[in-house]
């Protein structure tokens, strides 16, 4: 979907107000979007007329969301109502374990990965990989004219602290985890437990 409309509605400049209706979300999740820069805005830390939002960051909001690139921005169920997402701190598994867990069980796959071959080990989709590499959040490597990524470089973005506690674990990646957990409490030796 086209945003060129958008455009000729509205200024350059736009406000909260503006935001929720352009955007078809509540003003909670406008506000949400922009205290945590998902959407880049400027912070007056007025009551009123607080937010300056530029239009061309909308739009841009916008198509990351229609490419479902915001996956592992938003957590999900935030917004729909209901009591709040719990602030107890989660805890998360050992990164270095895992990694090596995830290593040891994609032992088989070629040391340098196609996106498409990323994704069909962890699960997730590759627009997820493509986001991921474009925020500097795993390694690749141009090779002609499509990306590579090292091997080593996906186990760690998945054994992160921030992927296991994103709220939108891929199926795949939701059964690793339980073998991993599985693996270390049969081996006796101590681990932590997470919710999944």
């Amino acid at each position: 979907m086209g945003y060129e409309y958008l455009r000729e509605q509205y200024p350059e400049i736009i406000s909260k107000d503006q935001l929720y209706r352009i955007c078809y979300i509540s003003k909670r999740k406008a506000r949400w979007l922009l205290e945590n820069g998902i959407i880049p805005c400027e912070d007056s830390g007025k009551q009123t007329r607080r937010f300056h939002i530029r239009l061309e960051d909308v739009i841009t909001f916008l198509e990351r969301r229609d490419a479902g690139l915001l996956q592992d921005e938003i957590p999900i169920g935030i917004f729909s109502g209901g009591s709040h997402p719990s602030t107890q701190p989660r805890q998360t598994l050992d990164s270095g374990a895992l990694c090596a867990f995830l290593l040891e069980r994609w032992a088989d796959a070629p040391d340098m990965l196609t996106v498409q071959q990323a994704a069909s080990l962890c699960g997730y989709r590759p627009a997820a990989i493509n986001n991921w590499i474009g925020k500097g959040r795993m390694t690749a490597v141009p090779c002609r004219g499509r990306n590579l990524i090292p091997k080593e470089s996906l186990a760690e973005r998945l054994a992160s602290r921030e992927v296991q506690l994103s709220s939108n674990h891929s199926e795949q990646y939701t059964e690793l985890l339980k073998e991993f957990q599985a693996e270390e409490q049969n081996s006796g030796m101590e681990w932590g437990s997470m919710s999944l």
